[in-house]
């Protein structure tokens, strides 16, 4: 069954925006947290494996909606925009509490909206979210991300370009080194995207509580990528060690392991699942 959840677009209330949905399958909710490039794409192999056992829910993060159709982003967009829709869109669809799983700056969101909401998160799985807030709980930002930083910062809310787009495909961990952006085959279908990253450095400007994390209650599952950036990796290994009930898997894949890696990623995400208590 395919839901729209038209939230007011050029709304700038935080409140008024919700999120499109795609639902299938039928058992315990699943909700599948999309990257900040070609969004809800990045989720369909997993999401048609796991609707046998599952109520799958996929949501396309708003500022992928937006870039697709042209509209801006609202003139007050932060990471909370996506994770308060996300809160709203789950009332919405009556699902009170279940499985979460959220990748990149998706994660980040899910992440957000995880820790203002523990009493809703069955189990939650994080591959590589840019909570550089993390990071900066144990110190200043490398210099690698704080050039990834002010290269951000030029993304929106105009246009952004194929330029700036191969440099964000680098630093987000992409492209492998020494690897050109533009001769990869998901290359098409990034540029087709790239108005997803007028965002700029939303991801950075985010900032929470590493006291949050240690109270969180609930099972975490969390991925990071072989040959994905520094800052990425150090980022899952501090939520790694925070996380009451965490546990931190290694795939091949860089910052796309989960589709690099799929069958790897499947066996450990499913058996993860069904050992999460009720």
């Amino acid at each position: 069954m395919f839901w729209l959840a038209m939230g007011g677009r050029h709304v700038a209330a935080l409140f008024a925006q919700t999120m499109k949905s795609e639902e299938t399958g039928s058992g315990d909710p699943l909700v599948l947290v999309p990257g900040g490039l070609t969004g809800w794409l990045s989720w369909k192999p997993h999401a048609e494996a796991l609707a046998s056992t599952h109520h799958v829910v996929r949501v396309q993060l708003l500022a992928v909606d937006h870039g697709l159709s042209g509209d801006p982003l609202p003139a007050d967009y932060s990471l909370e925009t996506e994770s308060h829709a996300l809160a709203r869109t789950l009332d919405e669809l009556s699902i009170p509490r279940a499985h979460f799983a959220g990748w990149s700056y998706g994660g980040e969101a899910l992440l957000d909206f995880a820790l203002d909401h523990p009493e809703r998160v069955r189990s939650l799985t994080l591959i590589e979210p840019p909570a550089f807030w993390v990071l900066r709980s144990r110190g200043p930002l490398s210099p690698e991300a704080l050039d990834f930083q002010e290269r951000s910062r030029s993304f929106g809310p105009g246009e952004v370009s194929e330029a700036q787009l191969a440099q964000f495909a680098h630093f987000a961990g992409f492209v492998p080194q020494g690897k050109v952006p533009q001769e990869m085959p998901q290359w098409p279908l990034w540029s087709q995207h790239r108005q997803s990253l007028r965002t700029g450095d939303a991801a950075f400007r985010h900032d929470d509580s590493i006291e949050r994390v240690r109270a969180f209650p609930r099972p975490v599952l969390l991925f990071k990528g072989q040959g994905s950036p520094d800052y990425l990796r150090e980022i899952v290994g501090v939520l790694g060690e925070e996380f009451p009930r965490a546990r931190v898997e290694e795939l091949p894949g860089a910052h796309i392991l989960h589709i690099v890696s799929l069958p790897a990623f499947m066996q450990i995400f499913t058996a993860f699942l069904q050992a999460s208590p009720r």
